[in-house]
């Protein structure tokens, strides 16, 4: 079962969390904002992508089209 789904990237792109960052954590996939990165509860979560970077990077892609290759990479780095 994939860890980064379609609803995860939509999140990321249309939700209301300010300066949102799509992290995994304890092995699940989360958007949250990326004031929160610096507390305890998230030490040790991956940042896989924030909305800036895909801004800035013009994703053209459908969100689960880009669910699949954020999740195949996050597979390939053995975690």
């Amino acid at each position: 079962m994939a860890v980064i789904r379609a609803e995860h990237v939509e999140e990321l792109l249309r939700g209301a969390v300010p300066e949102p960052v799509l992290v995994v954590r304890r092995g699940a996939a989360e958007v949250v904002p990326k004031a929160r990165l610096g507390d305890p509860e998230y030490r040790g979560a991956l940042q896989v992508v924030s909305r800036q970077d895909l801004v800035d990077g013009e994703a053209a892609e459908d969100a689960a089209a880009l669910a699949r290759n954020l999740d195949a990479t996050l597979s390939k780095l053995g975690g």
